[in-house]
């Protein structure tokens, strides 16, 4: 017969086994690749992927870009708008 606290510590030190376990496997795999190599990494994937999307959606992209143009040119182009019409009268 297992007594509770026998049971309970033989759980207790089947659980901190697995985590000592995951440490390490964790302290290897930082020691092959840093954190920040890691970061620098995926911040590639990011991009190749951003590129990707670009390519496939070159019409949307140059509309978004010929609409923030515009947008920053509102201004001079109303303006522009404005005296050609006052020319006419």
């Amino acid at each position: 017969m297992v007594l509770p606290l026998e049971q309970a510590k033989a759980e207790r030190n089947a659980a901190y086994a697995a985590f000592q376990n995951q440490l390490a496997q964790v302290q290897e795999d930082l020691a092959m690749r840093s954190i920040g190599g890691r970061i620098a990494d995926r911040a590639g994937e990011a991009m190749a992927e951003a590129a990707e999307v670009a390519n496939e959606n070159k019409g949307v992209i140059a509309g978004t870009i010929g609409a923030i143009v515009l947008w920053f040119l509102r201004g001079p182009i109303i303006n522009l708008v404005a005296s050609l019409w006052s020319d006419e009268d």
